[in-house]
């Protein structure tokens, strides 16, 4: 927050206010005054536990820094007044004076209420102004409220503006607005034309060497208006030019402020370390990525999508924030119709608004810090990582250290030779820090926010949250699924048709901890690559997982009523899943039992955390041994379930020949769809073409006789199910 000139109790009140509004506004609180009382009186504040964190959305040792200095300047006032002349006359003072000692205090207190009341009524009336003028379809007026805004989100970010109003006949026949925003290093002029169309954002460094027309077209972006483009009206005179606006402009005011705030951090801290190059050092990170692209495309012979999920990633340049950014990862849906070869052209040209992938990306920055352990480089050197040719010759400069990084060569990775690092010196007398916003946010497990957190030293995670036991945190599970948690199962059908297969996903309800990560502060570029193979193994298991929870809809209907699409009770078979979560992000278990195999089978899922890529083995055991095995804990159910289904039964071994698939198939199956319903869905048609193939080699009867015996088997299984439901087993009660 800028330094404010306060100086008296309501003034302060007002600036606390302000800090609690915004953070609650971060949090996605509600911040009206019945909202917040409810809030505090929720033993177990449920959206709020799974961000309150060093992690999260809001700088939470900044906040409490901020909202101790607030307290201690009230507190001095208060003090301050207590020790005056006043307070001491009110207070067995000379009594002569004593009535009109009282006489003036009391008229101070009814000013102070007073001017408490009129700034309330202010702030009331300025609100409704906003709305309204937000609301107005007329040009002028919006001109106004969006030089209005911006204005004030610029001189809240301790920024200078300057407006002026003039005709500049080579722009725009009508009179042109200009915004002019500067701070130390960077000045920034936005051009709007009376209609209320925005002509320019023009973007100005002290350095022109951080120039880049991809941070103008960025803010341009945010606050162009898209009405110019569906109702304008222009008379024979263009002077007398008007646009009616929609009332809803679709100016992206919130995202046009995280920007400029990015900009106006760096330019803070410029301002208050002047021996630091701030922007220079953003810009060296931008160097290097673009040179670890570039290292990693040559090795791969111009493979996009290789260095994408198996490298460090896409750099990006001013693309979801001023600076630089790395795409990391996509769903596989996503990234179906991706032409590689356009996408190529598109990074190497720079070209922003080309990309229209909706990647995972981490996007670098500087913010406010406690306490700092980062380095900085001087404006003689452009990037922290060292050439091929100075990985062979340098081996130590005099502002810092050289460091080889061994996690950066793996069996897994691109590289094949350990990279070095120039390392400058610490100064932890500069309260900076790098770091990175992830966009979008990623729902992560408490080892993994842990890991996150521990390359910048941060700590509280223990502390925010119960140790395992407050039953109102959300759980992993819970957060992923996103939806009614209380629902007992949710139905998937990928065919239609009378051999439908209706799969009935459920959940071990033990609670895995979790946290939505927004940022990640880091003290080194080198950490960059940690961070994106952790959450490239993260949001591998958070799609799988999900994906047995996003029910179908057949013909418009939900699944739910799919019985009555499905005819009759007997043309589709009900298969009950049970996901396990043992080890998020790294395992996740699907148990079943199949049909036609009449064997209780289980997928063990694998996710690589060098990859992040999944592995599967399929394992299977007969009905008789496995049920006993199901305890009621389901922590223990999960891992005992792995080592049931390991060992053969003693009713198969020797005896009866076992359904098996090959652990590369389905991983190739699994890597392809990145869905566990469809996974399933393939397991139980290899199944049954296997026990067609089975009974046709053994002699059996015809096939519509063994599809039959199949069939009683199948209600058998069935009837199995209601009992092993009530015992704890893998199957539910079938529905009636």
């Amino acid at each position: 927050m800028p330094t404010t000139d306060a100086s008296t109790v309501q003034e302060h009140l007002r600036e606390l206010k302000t800090l609690v509004h915004d953070s609650l506004k971060q949090w996605n609180l509600s911040t009206d005054t019945t909202a917040a009382t409810n809030l505090v009186g929720m033993s177990n504040p449920t959206r709020m536990a799974n961000e309150l964190h060093p992690l999260g959305p809001v700088q939470v040792g900044v906040l409490q820094k901020e909202y101790k200095e607030k307290i201690a300047a009230i507190r001095a006032i208060c003090y301050s007044f207590a020790q005056g002349p006043l307070h001491q006359s009110l207070n067995g003072g000379d009594s002569s004076l004593a009535p009109a000692f009282r006489k003036y205090s009391t008229v101070l207190k009814d000013e102070s209420q007073l001017e408490e009341g009129v700034t309330a009524v202010k702030a009331s009336m300025k609100e409704c102004q906003n709305t309204l003028r937000a609301a107005s379809q007329d040009g002028s007026v919006k001109t106004d409220y969006l030089l209005g805004t911006v204005k004030e989100m610029a001189t809240g970010l301790g920024l200078e503006c300057y407006e002026e109003t003039t005709n500049k006949p080579t722009v725009s026949p009508l009179p042109v607005s200009t915004l002019t925003i500067g701070g130390t290093v960077i000045v920034i002029d936005i051009e709007i034309e009376s209609t209320g169309t925005l002509l320019k954002v023009k973007v100005d460094y002290s350095a022109t060497i951080h120039q880049d027309e991809r941070i103008e077209r960025l803010l341009a972006h945010n606050l162009r208006c898209k009405c110019s483009k569906l109702i304008q009206v222009i008379p024979e005179n263009k002077k007398e030019a008007t646009l009616a606006h929609l009332p809803d402009c679709s100016r992206d005011f919130g995202t046009f402020y995280r920007n400029l705030k990015a900009l106006a951090t760096l330019d803070s801290f410029q301002k208050k370390y002047p021996n630091i190059d701030f922007f220079h050092n953003i810009r060296s990170i931008d160097v290097d990525l673009k040179e670890l692209f570039r290292r990693e495309m040559l090795i791969t012979n111009k493979d996009l999508q290789k260095v994408f999920t198996q490298g460090h990633g896409i750099p990006f340049t001013h693309a979801e924030l001023p600076g630089p950014s790395v795409a990391y990862w996509a769903s596989k849906a996503d990234l179906l119709d991706v032409s590689w070869e356009a996408l190529t052209t598109a990074v190497e040209q720079g070209a922003n608004e080309k990309v229209k992938v909706p990647f995972h990306r981490i996007s670098i920055t500087m913010e406010e810090a406690m306490a700092s352990t980062s380095g900085y480089l001087p404006n003689t050197r452009s990037g922290f990582l060292l050439s091929e040719e100075e990985t062979q010759t340098l081996n130590s400069v005099p502002y810092g250290t050289i460091m080889t990084d061994q996690g950066s060569v793996s069996a897994t990775t691109i590289l094949q030779h350990p990279l070095r690092w120039v390392v400058p010196n610490s100064e932890p007398s500069v309260e900076a820090a790098y770091v990175g916003i992830l966009h979008p946010p990623v729902v992560v497990s408490e080892e993994v926010a842990k890991q996150l957190a521990a390359l910048s030293n941060q700590a509280g995670l223990n502390a925010t949250m119960g140790i395992h036991k407050d039953p109102g945190y959300l759980s992993l599970q819970e957060m992923l699924i996103n939806q009614n948690i209380e629902q007992a199962q949710w139905e998937i059908v990928l065919d239609q048709g009378p051999n439908a297969i209706r799969q009935l996903f459920s959940f071990d309800r033990t609670k895995n901890e979790a946290r939505l990560i927004h940022r990640i502060p880091f003290t080194h570029i080198s950490q960059v690559y940690m961070c994106t193979k952790l959450l490239r193994q993260q949001l591998t298991f958070n799609t799988l997982f999900q994906s047995c929870f996003n029910e179908t809809q057949l013909d418009g209907t939900t699944k739910r009523l799919a019985s009555s699409i499905l005819p009759g009770s007997d043309s589709s078979l009900e298969v009950s899943i049970v996901v396990h979560t043992p080890q998020p992000p790294r395992t996740l278990l699907a148990s079943f039992l199949n049909p036609y195999t009449e064997t209780n089978m289980i997928l063990e899922i694998q996710i690589d955390a060098g990859t992040g890529q999944p592995s599967v083995q399929l394992t299977s055991n007969s009905t008789q041994n496995s049920y006993s095995s199901m305890g009621e804990d389901s922590t223990r159910q999960g891992m005992e379930l792995q080592q049931d289904f390991q060992q053969p039964s003693s009713h198969a071994s020797g005896q009866q020949e076992q359904f098996t698939i090959e652990a590369a198939k389905l991983t190739e199956v699994l890597r392809l769809c990145d869905s566990v319903p469809i996974l399933v869905r393939w397991v139980l048609k290899k199944s049954l073409a296997w026990m067609k193939d089975r009974h046709y080699y053994q002699g059996r009867p015809s096939l519509s006789h063994s599809s039959s015996t199949m069939g009683s088997s199948v209600q058998a299984m069935r009837r199995a199910s209601g009992i092993n439901a009530d015992e704890g087993g893998i199957l539910k009660r079938t529905r009636v």
